[in-house]
């Protein structure tokens, strides 16, 4: 019976006061300031929105395990959404018209 007892306690599950220290400690994500500045780097325009967001499963294939998003109106009226890897500052994919007009030169 102690047999049993003492399988039954290495094969129980890790609770989440056991996990967490370590699964914060390996993901690090970037200051949301950050993102931001490297967002207004490339692109112009009035930053109207930004949000933290699960990956979507083709980001997650990338290797993002969160997203910031950014929603950027520009200066000729369009609406830009920017997705951007929260970990690595990737950007991951930027949708909506105007994209070409918005985007500052590479200095």
């Amino acid at each position: 019976m102690r047999a049993l007892a003492l399988i039954l306690a290495t094969c129980a599950p890790a609770t989440a006061q056991d996990v967490a220290p370590q699964v914060i400690e390996q993901f690090q994500p970037l200051p949301f300031h950050e993102i931001a500045a490297s967002v207004a780097d490339r692109y112009e325009g009035r930053l109207l929105a930004a949000d933290t967001r699960a990956p979507m499963p083709h980001e997650r294939d990338l290797g993002a395990e969160l997203v910031y998003q950014f929603r950027l109106l520009t200066p000729q009226g369009n609406l830009l959404d920017i997705r951007i890897d929260a970990r690595s500052g990737r950007f991951l994919s930027v949708s909506g018209r105007g994209q070409l007009e918005a985007r500052k030169p590479v200095q």
